[in-house]
């Protein structure tokens, strides 16, 4: 353990981020009511630092080769990037029919999935996952607040 104890994510693991269909605002199930998830790594694990510091070396050289600076810089786009870059597993089901999508998840069609119209929906929930620490951190229920009661004396009745 670190000498810093828990307060590292565990960046190694895959979270699992169950998909919410825009229409019903609930979790997207297949006919057998199995869930539609997309499985990320966090934002700063190792892959997603890679990808950080290769985007980086990239943007250095084209900056490098102008004499304005930093070329053209499209956020959306390298965040559509990252965020295939860090997909690892999905069970994808069609909205409609409720039927599986047999697509293979790869890093090119995560990459199509996310980057085509119509889909920023779906993108931004994997997306913002990522990005949330609190997906990674392990968490103890001996450390955990207690809730209030429900039965409180003083309630008004």
């Amino acid at each position: 353990m670190s000498k810093f104890g828990n307060l590292a994510a565990n960046t190694s693991e895959v979270f699992r981020v169950e998909i919410i269909d825009a229409t019903t605002d609930e979790v997207l199930r297949d006919k057998d009511g199995k869930a539609s998830y997309i499985e990320v790594l966090a934002a700063d694990s190792v892959e997603g630092r890679a990808f950080d510091r290769d985007r980086q070396q990239v943007f250095r050289k084209k900056a490098a080769r102008t004499r304005g600076g930093m070329p053209d810089f499209d956020q959306l786009e390298e965040n559509v990037a990252k965020c295939a870059a860090l997909t690892k597993g999905w069970y994808l089901v069609d909205p409609v029919t409720r039927e599986k999508i047999d697509v293979d998840c790869t890093r090119a069609n995560a990459l199509e999935l996310y980057s085509a119209p119509g889909m920023h929906w779906l993108f931004i929930q994997p997306w913002v996952a990522l990005n949330d620490a609190a997906n990674f951190i392990r968490s103890s229920s001996r450390n955990s607040t207690p809730s209030p009661s429900t039965n409180s004396a003083t309630s008004e009745g």
